[in-house]
């Protein structure tokens, strides 16, 4: 595998599991009741996925975007990574 896909994707993956741990955290912690919300819905599963997706989404891209930002344009301070 291309050493930038590699990249791209290492980092998506780490910005999509701390999305979900940050929405893990907001339903644990039942921030602003959000948590009884989502766990007591007739629809529970529909409300997890929603969130999950949407957390993970906006925290793999952000992570991923910053990581490209902070990218080395060295060839060869890009090859240590």
């Amino acid at each position: 595998m291309p050493k930038l896909i590699r990249f791209v994707l290492i980092n998506s993956a780490l910005g999509v599991l701390i999305g979900w741990f940050v929405a893990a955290g907001v339903v644990y912690f039942n921030i602003n009741g959000f948590g009884d919300l989502i766990l007591h819905s007739s629809s529970r599963v529909a409300g997890l996925f929603i969130l999950l997706v949407s957390f993970g989404s906006t925290f793999g891209f952000a992570v991923m975007a910053t990581a490209v930002m902070l990218m080395p344009v060295d060839k060869d301070e890009f090859d240590k990574l």
